[in-house]
């Protein structure tokens, strides 16, 4: 090769390093919404689904406060039904709360109601949480009063927007927003994936309706969680968030961030005509990675998805993060972001397991797994025993065009069913060219 062809080479390849550099590095993974308290925060654990007396509970405020405490709660909400001929939101009701917080002031109590969801005539329902103060106690009653679908003799979904609009407005201005939680959400259906259009209509009325409850209460029923209609429980989960491709799956899919690692007690009696419900925190755990430890940072926990949920004591400080090359730390569940496609990134699940579960039976985890979703749907793509502790499982995802989701779960099994399990919220990743 001649001395001119090799310098033509050479120009070329200095065109081709110019281009290069015209056109910038190779984008590294960057944070999409990031969670400020992260390293910062603590845990808590939040029972934000119990009733009283004050509506179609058996037991006093204070009972449910004392027996919160014994099993280890942080913070409750007495989320008191909104039927019209009940004391949910009343002033009777505010005035035992705030006797409550005198009384306890190292137990977070938030005030909150049970909305009966238009149109579903009392079928439906979800849990509306307010920071304490004259503001949550106004949105509070009037929501009660112009919002409640129950006994309506005509039942229309224009209300249940229209009343999402109001309180989006109402609270437009507070340092704290309120929480709206979509709770049991497969327990009166013939199909869990019924409610999917009408969440994604809801959300786009308003962004203060953050998640589904997970897990249902009454978990000591004999039917669990009181479904008795076509859809049951899978492992004492609703199968919105249990079976995989669900209604959290095609939420998550549809791009809106949702969160449904919720498990509340729902408690209402503790003993009754054979039933039983067990008491806030005793079996059913939600844990709240919080930035204070305040009702405040109880709602700013709960909207920023940083929480997981268990069953029976299983598991402690759960982590589910997401590692990128160049990411400046691993994102939590509740976090989105953003890396080059074709980039494979690493999901890591840390926990600490007790050695006793809430029996004090001897504990353990049998199996973890990771759920993604992406375009194509949902699937569980990696399923083992877990490592040894903190970090019990790795494992590295290929993201491709369109991104993905993923969500963690694991389950110790019980001879004869049903298993006990905890859920994470997800991760979002994003692909970009």
């Amino acid at each position: 090769m001649t001395v001119q062809a090799w310098r033509w080479i050479g120009i070329g390849i200095c065109l081709a390093l110019l281009a290069a550099g015209c056109r910038g590095k190779k984008p590294q993974a960057e944070f999409e919404r990031q969670i400020p308290w992260i390293g910062t925060g603590s845990w808590i654990k939040a029972d934000l689904h119990v009733h009283s007396r004050f509506s179609d509970g058996i037991r006093t405020p204070r009972e449910i406060a004392d027996q919160a405490k014994i099993h280890a709660c942080d913070a409750i909400a007495l989320t008191e039904h909104t039927d019209s001929e009940l004391k949910g939101a009343t002033d009777e009701y505010f005035a035992a709360i705030a006797e409550l917080r005198a009384e306890h002031p190292d137990l977070i109590i938030l005030d909150g109601i049970e909305w009966n969801v238009p149109p579903g005539a009392g079928d439906d329902h979800a849990g509306l949480l307010v920071p304490p103060g004259p503001e949550g106690v106004h949105v509070l009653k009037e929501f009660k009063a112009r919002f409640d679908d129950w006994g309506r003799d005509s039942h229309d979904e224009a209300l249940a927007l229209t009343a999402l609009r109001w309180l989006s407005n109402e609270s437009a201005d507070w340092d704290t927003p309120p929480v709206l939680i979509f709770n049991h959400p497969s327990r009166k259906l013939a199909h869990s994936l019924d409610p999917l259009a009408k969440l994604r209509r809801f959300r786009a009325e308003s962004p203060i309706l953050i998640a589904i409850e997970g897990a249902p209460g009454h978990q000591g029923r004999n039917s669990i969680g009181s479904y008795e209609r076509t859809e049951t429980t899978i492992d004492r989960w609703d199968p919105a968030a249990a079976r995989t491709g669900d209604l959290w799956d095609q939420l998550l899919q549809g791009g809106e961030d949702w969160w449904g690692a919720l498990a509340f007690s729902d408690f209402h009696e503790e003993v009754a005509d054979g039933l039983h419900d067990y008491w806030p925190g005793q079996f059913s755990e939600t844990w709240l990675y919080v930035p204070e430890r305040t009702a405040a940072g109880v709602l700013r926990a709960l909207r920023a998805g940083c929480f997981f949920a268990d069953h029976g004591a299983i598991v402690r400080e759960v982590k589910l993060t997401v590692e990128a090359p160049g990411l400046e730390r691993p994102a939590w569940a509740g976090e989105s972001i953003r890396v080059p496609e074709s980039t494979p990134v690493v999901a890591r699940v840390a926990m600490s397991v007790p050695e006793r579960d809430w029996t004090g039976e001897p504990n353990r985890i049998d199996r973890i797994e990771l759920i993604a979703v992406d375009a194509n749907g949902a699937r569980v793509v990696a399923a083992r025993a877990p490592e040894a502790q903190p970090i019990a499982f790795t494992e590295s995802v290929p993201v491709s065009k369109g991104g993905v989701v993923l969500r963690a779960r694991g389950t110790r099994l019980v001879p004869g069913g049903p298993s006990l399990c905890f859920y994470t919220n997800p991760v979002r990743v994003t692909a970009v060219r």
